[in-house]
C-alpha cells in the first residue's frame, strides 16, 4: 500500500527518528556498561589495601613510606620503593605475582604526570591526606 497523505509522511519520518534515538541510547548504554566492566579494579582504596596481602608501590625518599607504617599499619615488608615513573610501569605491569605492586602511592601531582601518559592506569578511591 503506498503512502500518498502528508500526514502518513510526518509519522513515518517521527517514527524514525523515534527507533533511531532509541537504537542510539541503547548503544551507548551497552558501551558505557562494557567499559566500567573493564575499568573496575580489586583494589577499591587505601582501606582494602591496608587489609590485603598486596605489595605496595612508593616513591623512595617520600613521606609514603612513614605515612603508610605509622598512620595506616601497612607492614614494611608489603612495601615497594620504586626511583621513577619507568619503574612505576614495570611494577605495575608485572604486578604482585611476579614481584611488582598492586597500586602505587605517591602524591597526586606525580601521580598525574604519571597518568597523562598512561592510560591504562587510574586512580581509585579517595584521596588522603597528611596535614602538618
Amino acid at each position: 500500500e503506498k503512502t500518498v497523505s502528508t500526514l502518513d509522511w510526518l509519522v513515518l519520518i517521527i517514527w524514525l527518528f523515534v527507533v533511531l534515538i532509541l537504537n542510539s541510547s541503547y548503544i551507548s548504554s551497552l558501551t558505557s556498561i562494557l567499559t566500567m566492566e573493564q575499568l573496575s579494579s580489586p583494589v577499591k582504596g587505601i582501606e582494602s589495601l591496608a587489609t590485603s596481602n598486596e605489595r605496595i608501590g612508593f616513591l623512595s625518599g617520600s613521606f609514603a613510606k612513614n605515612y603508610l607504617t605509622e598512620e595506616l599499619n601497612i607492614p614494611r615488608s608489603k612495601l615497594i620503593p620504586l626511583n621513577s615513573p619507568s619503574e612505576y610501569e614495570k611494577a605495575l605491569k608485572n604486578g604482585a605475582a611476579n614481584r611488582g605492586v598492586t597500586a602505587i602511592i605517591d602524591e597526586r601531582a606525580y601521580m598525574e604526570l604519571f597518568l597523562a601518559t598512561k592510560y591504562e592506569y587510574g586512580i581509585v578511591g579517595q584521596e588522603f591526606t597528611k596535614m602538618g
